[in-house]
């Protein structure tokens, strides 16, 4: 395993850049989201223009994540959730499954209502270590 993708909550995204970095000291190559709406004032665009936007970020990360040998989800707390595991990572990571990719969590599952769904995607969790 040489290639990671990194996916997670936007609201991660400084803590993405440091996973990104202690991965690459470690010798591996990483991929990360790219950083959605900078400079963007959604506020101003229609739910169409919005959809757009998201469909063209998705499919940028999606490519990411077949170019990798794995993925690893940065899970951390978000609205009251220990471990969130938001829609996208979801998707992404039923992605990664369907490519066959090794599926890392930086933590546990999350107590959520997908927490089943999530758990038959067979992640395999790094207890907040990066000990592969």
């Amino acid at each position: 395993m040489k290639t990671i993708t990194i996916c997670g909550s936007m609201n991660f995204f400084s803590d993405i850049e440091q996973l990104k970095k202690e991965l690459e000291n470690l010798g591996f190559k990483v991929f990360t989201p790219s950083k959605e709406g900078t400079g963007t004032d959604y506020s101003k665009l229609s739910k169409q223009e919005q959809a757009d936007m998201k469909q063209d970020f998705i499919d940028k990360h999606i490519e990411k994540i077949r170019e990798s040998d794995a993925i690893l989800i940065a899970n951390y707390s978000k609205n009251g959730v220990e471990n969130y595991i938001g829609a996208n990572t979801f998707l992404e990571m039923a992605f990664a499954y369907i490519l066959k990719k090794k599926i890392f969590i930086l933590n546990n599952i999350p107590n959520q209502p997908n927490s089943v769904e999530i758990e038959g995607l067979k992640p395999i969790s790094l207890k907040g270590n990066l000990n592969f």
